[in-house]
């Protein structure tokens, strides 16, 4: 019976900058992509007595979140929290524990190898501020609101 894929294993890598740079965000604790939605098309006919219709419309990307363990020492979270206060536009690609493998970029262009599972999109981020529990590390969750949705290319094969 299969059991699916572990989330731990998991890699992220971010592209950014003008000059495009792909970077690994060393240990994040989450990602969530969030839901689209979509806008609802009245089709209903005037002459109709009894039951509206509609169609689908244009997809709104949803809104979803990176979660690190704020670590000052950890030049990849202070990098993407760099990129988080300047609400840049970046791309987000997170490989699956299902294998091994590493994206290249070659000027502006991500290749995705395909000995692991990928999701990607490109989202915009935004800084919130640090968050200090009880008997817990200080964490932030940065706030990516997708500009696309999210492509996945899934492993084939052992």
């Amino acid at each position: 019976m299969a059991k699916g894929v572990l989330s731990q294993g998991t890699h992220v890598w971010i592209l950014h900058g003008a000059t495009p740079s792909l970077i690994r965000i060393l240990c994040i604790k989450s990602i969530a992509w969030g839901d689209d939605s979509s806008t609802e098309i009245d089709t209903t006919c005037l002459d109709e007595e009894e039951t509206k219709t509609s169609d689908f419309g244009l997809v709104t990307p949803g809104e979803g979140s990176l979660v690190i363990n704020t670590d000052p020492t950890n030049a990849t979270h202070m990098t993407l929290l760099g990129l988080a206060d300047t609400r840049d536009e970046v791309g987000v690609y997170v490989g699956w524990s299902d294998g091994p493998g590493v994206p290249t970029l070659t000027g502006s262009d991500v290749t995705l190898p395909d000995t692991r599972s990928w999701s990607y999109a490109t989202v915009k981020l935004r800084k919130n501020s640090p968050v200090f529990d009880p008997d817990a590390l200080v964490n932030h969750t940065i706030p990516m609101k997708r500009q696309t949705k999210v492509i996945e290319e899934f492993k084939v094969g052992p």
